[in-house]
């Protein structure tokens, strides 16, 4: 398996668990006595970073590495994101933290910048923070966070930065309940803003998908030219999935260098295959996100939530909290923003440094209003996948999901201990499965088609594919909102 090849590059190394521990060693050799038949074995990795314990990870394996491997250690302490004030304050914060590898190796600002100020470019055009780490301190709930969050990035927006953009900003949360009343309020004010795990459900399984795929078995495995793939999708009607469609063969042909170029369909396919991995990251607005989701991430401008934060295991990992808000505060490059709720902070909490402002409590009433929607933005697995499937030929709701698509309205209606999805005429076009609960203590305010997903007969377990009357059949994904 590894003829040929000497060096094996691990990235990533702090979040590995025992499986991949065994695989790595297994690969590299670690019990071959004789050192010449070994792979040379490069890791990279920062225990601070370490936030998927939850997973198996386990940040022992990067701490024994030297001793596994004898291997040569160099400390990475150069930081070419962030300002200083961000890398001296997310310092501080992970001082704290109990048998760090890095104890004795602070992070610095890189050496093409060290000559600047400290908060960068924000030192001299934002008379408030000065281009320090600013702790807020003005609300006691979620949604006057929220409110508060939202307020601080419009304040950063109309210092008139060169290049700022609410794509490229960030509201980052423990908890994704933290962030519904941030998209509220988004939504009210018309400010673009997106959840992080709104990806389609499944790319491949996408109606948009399934019907350019479609179109290319049609054309009998014969090339194709970059025009002519790009004429086809370009026909499609609108929709959030056909765009994304149209920006994959857009990106595709720009690739290629034109449209005369000849490329075979399963080429294509592959292509996308790859593509829609990186596309589901792609940023449109303003991007909520949790803590462990953010990580590999970075943005102009974060504001981290409080909420949450306290460590849920202090007895195995006291530290497990900690190093994620580390994460959170790390992926800003240019501002960053900490909410401190009205009590202590658990992990800010008390923390004195120059590289920090602690902003004193505003006047300015906070405005909750418009901050009481909760969201559901459902998966295949919350849909009752074969409902369709088992529908009789001429049934209407058969008709009436091929002209449903993505975006249109839709509502529920109550079927015993499950929910029914209609359309917009009452008509029933799904069913959503058994383990879906509505959020407590909120009403159904709002629904929409997520997507649309394409399911087989050969995706049903075999107790249940006798009731399927057809090979294929759509599948509506819900996004649900609730008022409290």
């Amino acid at each position: 398996m590894t003829e040929g090849y000497r060096w094996i590059l691990v990235d990533e190394y702090q979040d590995v668990g025992p499986g991949e521990y065994d695989l790595i060693a297994s690969v590299a050799g670690r019990s071959i006595e004789d050192r010449d038949s070994r792979l040379s074995l490069f890791a990279v990795g920062d225990d601070d970073q370490n936030i998927y314990a939850f997973a198996g990870a386990s940040v022992e394996y990067i701490r024994r590495f030297n001793k596994d491997y004898k291997a040569r250690q160099v400390h990475l302490v150069e930081n070419y994101r962030s300002t200083a004030n961000i890398i001296n304050a997310s310092s501080r914060v992970i001082k704290l933290a109990g048998q760090r590898m890095k104890a004795d190796h602070d992070l610095v600002v890189d050496s093409a910048r060290t000559s600047g100020p400290p908060g960068g470019e924000l030192e001299e055009l934002d008379a408030v923070g000065r281009g320090r780490v600013q702790i807020l301190q003005d609300a006691s709930t979620m949604r006057e966070q929220a409110a508060l969050a939202i307020r601080e990035l419009k304040r950063i927006e109309a210092l008139g930065l060169a290049g700022w953009s609410w794509a490229r900003a960030a509201v980052i949360a423990r908890e994704w309940e933290f962030l519904e009343p941030v998209r509220s309020l988004c939504e009210a004010q018309g400010i673009p803003v997106q959840f992080a795990k709104e990806n389609p459900p499944r790319f491949w399984r996408l109606r948009e998908t399934q019907a350019f795929i479609n179109w290319l078995k049609a054309r009998g495995g014969e090339d194709l030219s970059a025009s002519a793939l790009a004429d086809w999708v370009a026909k499609q009607p609108d929709g959030k999935w056909w765009a994304l469609l149209k920006e994959g063969v857009d990106t595709l042909v720009a690739e290629l260098g034109g449209g005369k170029t000849s490329i075979g369909p399963r080429f294509v396919q592959e292509w996308l295959a790859e593509w829609s991995h990186d596309a589901r990251r792609r940023q449109s607005g303003l991007l909520l996100l949790s803590a462990h989701s953010a990580k590999g991430l970075e943005f102009d401008d974060v504001v981290v939530l409080d909420g949450g934060w306290q460590a849920r295991s202090p007895v195995e990992d006291p530290d497990s909290e900690r190093r994620l808000f580390y994460v959170a505060m790390t992926r800003a490059r240019r501002g960053l923003a900490l909410l401190s709720m009205k009590r202590r902070h658990p992990i800010i909490g008390g923390l004195d440094d120059p590289a920090f402002l602690w902003r004193e409590p505003s006047p300015e009433p906070i405005d909750v209003s418009d901050s009481d929607k909760r969201y559901r933005t459902l998966e295949l697995a919350d849909v009752d996948l074969s409902y369709a499937g088992r529908l009789g030929k001429g049934h209407m709701a058969l008709d009436a999901l091929e002209r449903l698509n993505a975006g249109d309205p839709i509502g529920l209606r109550q079927q015993g201990e499950r929910w029914l999805v209609v359309d917009r005429h009452d008509v029933p076009v799904g069913r959503l499965a058994m383990s879906f609960k509505p959020p407590k203590d909120a009403e159904f305010f709002a629904g929409s088609v997520h997507a649309v997903c394409i399911w087989f007969r050969e995706d049903s377990a075999d107790e249940y594919r006798e009731h399927v009357r057809r090979d294929r059949w759509p599948v509506v994904v819900p996004e649900l909102v609730y008022r409290s």
